[in-house]
């Protein structure tokens, strides 16, 4: 990348994973942001539209309509596979708080990745905050705002999201 195109475009890290492309401007990458969030029947192009954009996503994964992936730091979202976010839910990479709020509102998870673990499913209207890890075949109840990480096979619900129930691994097919 030559030194002009980086002041233009900046540093665009990609995963192997991702299937994006190494520089994309960033209203392109905005636009496809907003088109993935609204294709209309068919989801499996949602998926790829976010791949494109940066975000890690494996194989077999639903992703609702009117779905909300970070837009700024996608690279730091990682979803792994079978996972289904029902719509209109919310997947945040990154946390900015404005300079005069920074010390009183300092996050620890503002550049940690935001890892979906295999099977999980996320209900409809959820929020997932930066820096949060779910574990493999959780379930997020509808309109829950995962704030901590949920441990491996359980339920977790309600604001902010507290784990209800755990389940065997065993009862899984």
């Amino acid at each position: 990348m030559s030194s002009i195109q980086k002041k233009m475009w900046g540093d665009i890290q990609v995963d192997k994973r991702s299937r994006g492309w190494r520089v994309i401007p960033a209203f392109f990458k905005r636009c496809l942001h907003a088109f993935a969030r609204y294709v209309p029947l068919i989801p499996s192009w949602r998926v790829a539209i976010h791949r494109w954009r940066g975000v890690i996503i494996g194989e077999r994964v639903f992703i609702g309509t009117e779905v909300f992936i970070d837009d700024a730091t996608p690279h730091l979202i990682k979803i792994n596979d079978d996972v289904t976010i029902i719509a209109r839910s919310a997947i945040l990479g990154h946390a900015y708080y404005p300079k005069h709020f920074s010390k009183i509102l300092k996050n620890s998870n503002a550049n940690k990745k935001t890892v979906i673990g295999r099977g999980v499913y996320i209900g409809f209207g959820c929020t997932v905050l930066p820096g949060v890890m779910i574990g493999d075949y959780a379930i997020i109840g509808a309109g829950s705002m995962v704030t901590k990480d949920i441990p491996p096979y359980s339920v977790a619900m309600g604001v902010p999201a507290k784990v209800m129930r755990n389940f065997d691994s065993k009862k899984i097919t």
